[in-house]
């Protein structure tokens, strides 16, 4: 059997964990409630199974033995420090919480050759802290700004995923995580060990970001672990998923394309049927020669509407035209009577005027008050000029009076023809009022009819519209008409599924490019089972369309066990490789009771063995340069007992992880809003 250990061999884990505490509350300076020192290569951690005889004594209460005693919580906590938010479902967790409010886990461990502590809250409280090269109980006083938690978790995700030659899965762009890679080095026990790229349960509520496409994603983030990619496959991967995704979306597109006209045709008919005020399920007959169908009646309501208004509207433009001359006539006549009333109106205004006197009067009058230079006396006191005023005045006012009694008689019957004007101009001013509301009354009707115009004439518009988008799609379903579309796209199709066929196979000769690495691995993987179980069992590591390990058997014999342990000892290649220096694997595993799933005790226990056997190999817990973790509740073959570190049992309680039985809270819990403020801060 070839040797595994080789030449140029690595140092030491680039990720190993070198001792874990719990604490029972910052405030108390007291040692921590465990302890737990790892080392380098092998450790296992055991939950003790209590004697055949449990329960018969006072000694030995029914317990769940092994189980239930923290060891699944211990696995949990480990990821809980590496990066998780959580570290258990929420009923362990309240349970926790509950009975350690103010409790912590401590963890040191080696990140590529860089020392690092971390403290994490498991109670109702508390941020996260981490720094370099301390151990974890001087976190408790770390000052806020020399806390560097951040940091380490920055470090921690670039450390571990650096040297990958992708950051993506081929076909799709959101990238791998840290969180990603801790899942297949930390499988859920819930998950039971059942396929290689099944890593993370829905049962342990972790906070694992899911993939888009499981299997594929997983197998090829190993493939990225292992070494097994290249850039022209990355590229050759890249160009075929962007083929695949728009040959996908092409095909979806010409499924369309070919229910488009059938579906056309079923709308413009569920169309016609409504227009034509038809049940949905009453047969269509849209042949307007047959008199009896509801189309040709429908258009014959339609035309008969069209006609009739078309009718009325010309009516009511004639009514129109006559008013409009009448309107026309009366104005003409309201002009005239006011030219006429106007004029006779200032007639009779200035007949009734006062007479001007005559001139000679007007200057004798002129004179009063002043002096005749014949007579040195005033004008008003002169005897000749009140003679010929007296004599003036008595001569005027008889001509006055005359006048008068002409210009009454003249006014009265001016008067009496102005107020017979009025009354007519009045009357034509009505005329015309009336005339003009019934004008506007004709517009109104006007307006409306050919609003319903309108309506019919777009209805006719509809049915037309439905009736030759009918045709259309008929015409395409029955093949009188090509589809230009659908054929130029099934073109596209074709020649697209001819390209993906030919980068296909461009990968699957890719992926022969591989053998001598997958010769390689090979060994590894097939040197380690024959370590645990025997000679008659190979290994082997296949890629074609997936990436597989499998056991073979020289005698065909197989069973649930096998491929268990095909799956588990398929985790430990990939960290033996990396030991060799072939790939990227961190070289730290943590396996959680792998045996739960089905492993048979003879070869669970030389499973065991054989990973001690590693341990020796590659220099022992001081020098191997891997950390594997394994928890159990099998006893251990006495052989390896030196690789326990730590055991747990359920009686008495002070053997369990947290040195008690932890009890339900008997009222709800409910979460501080900043209790996970770690979360948030690594998601900045």
């Amino acid at each position: 059997m070839k040797p595994l250990v080789e030449a140029n061999q690595a140092q030491e884990p680039r990720l190993w964990i070198r001792r874990i505490a719990l604490f029972k509350s910052s405030e108390e300076r007291e040692p921590p409630i465990r302890n737990i020192p790892l080392h380098r290569g092998l450790n296992i951690i055991w939950g003790v199974e209590l004697p055949d005889d449990a329960g018969t004594n006072d000694a030995h209460p029914v317990t769940l033995s092994g189980h239930s005693v923290g060891k699944t919580t211990l696995c949990r906590l480990i990821r809980y420090c590496l990066g998780e938010s959580n570290y258990g479902n929420p009923a362990a967790m309240s349970r926790i919480k509950t009975a350690f409010p103010g409790g912590w886990v401590g963890m040191e461990l080696t990140v590529d050759g860089q020392k690092w502590s971390v403290l994490k809250p498991i109670g109702r409280s508390g941020d996260s802290k981490a720094t370099q090269d301390a151990v974890v109980e001087s976190l408790f006083d770390l000052e806020r700004k020399e806390n560097n938690y951040g940091d380490f978790m920055t470090y921690l995700r670039n450390a571990m995923m650096s040297g990958l030659r992708a950051s993506c899965p081929p076909n799709s762009e959101k990238p791998y995580d840290w969180k990603h890679l801790l899942a297949w080095l930390t499988r859920d026990q819930e998950a039971r060990f059942q396929s290689l790229h099944d890593w993370r349960s829905t049962r342990s509520k972790s906070d694992t970001p899911k993939f888009e496409s499981p299997k594929e994603h997983a197998l090829y983030l190993i493939r990225l672990v292992l070494d097994l990619v290249q850039d022209k496959e990355i590229e050759a991967s890249r160009a075929l998923a962007e083929n695949q995704a728009e040959l996908n979306q092409l095909e979806t597109d010409i499924t369309d394309l070919r229910r488009e006209p059938e579906y056309r045709f079923n709308e413009q008919e569920r169309a016609l049927k409504q227009v034509l005020n038809l049940p949905s399920g009453q047969p269509l007959n849209i042949d307007e020669s047959d008199l009896t169908s509801p189309l040709f009646l429908r258009r014959s309501d339609l035309n008969r509407s069209l006609f009739s208004i078309q009718t009325d509207i010309e009516n009511i433009d004639q009514k129109m035209a006559e008013k409009r001359i009448w309107l026309a006539s009366y104005d003409e006549q309201r002009r005239l009577f006011k030219d006429v009333k106007d004029i006779t109106e200032e007639a009779t205004e200035s007949l009734g005027s006062k007479e001007q006197e005559d001139d000679t009067i007007q200057k004798l009058r002129a004179l009063r008050g002043k002096d005749c230079s014949y007579g040195d006396v005033l004008f008003s006191e002169c005897s000749y000029i009140q003679g010929r005023l007296t004599k003036s005045s008595q001569l005027i006012d008889l001509t006055k009076k005359r006048e008068e009694r002409r210009v009454a008689s003249v006014t009265e019957t001016r008067q009496t023809i102005a107020d017979q004007q009025h009354e007519e101009h009045d009357k034509i001013i009505l005329l015309l009022n009336e005339l003009r509301e019934k004008l506007k009354e004709d517009i109104k009707e006007k307006t409306r009819k050919e609003m319903e115009l309108a309506g019919i004439r777009a209805q006719c518009q509809l049915l037309d519209h439905h009736l030759e988008q009918r045709k259309s799609a008929l015409d395409l379903i029955e093949g009188r008409v090509p589809n230009t579309k659908l054929e130029s796209e099934s073109a596209r199709a074709t020649d697209l599924r001819e390209k993906i066929s030919l980068q296909k196979r461009e990968l699957e000769s890719m992926l022969t490019s591989y053998s001598q690495r997958l010769k390689v691995i090979t060994s590894v993987y097939d040197a380690l089972i024959k370590k645990a179980l025997s000679d008659t069992y190979s290994g082997e590591l296949r890629l074609k369309g997936e990436l597989q390990f499998n056991i073979e058997e020289t005698t065909g014999l197989s069973g649930e066990a096998v491929e268990t342990l095909a799956l588990v000892l398929a985790d430990v290649s990939a960290v033996i490789c990396s030991c060799q220096g072939i790939g990227y694997h961190p070289r730290f595993l943590l396996h959680d009771s792998p045996r739960e799933a089905d492993l048979d005790r003879h070869i669970y226990n030389r499973y065991l063995e054989a990973m001690w056997t590693v341990t020796d190999d590659y220099g022992g817990t001081e020098k191997a340069p891997f950390q594997y973790i394994v928890t159990t509740t099998s006893r251990p073959p006495k052989k390896i007992e030196s690789s326990i570190c730590v055991e747990l049992k359920a009686h008495p309680e002070t053997e369990m992880l947290f040195t008690c039985r932890l009890k339900n809270s008997t009222t709800p819990y409910i979460p501080d809003l900043f209790e996970n403020q770690e979360v948030l801060d690594e998601g900045a």
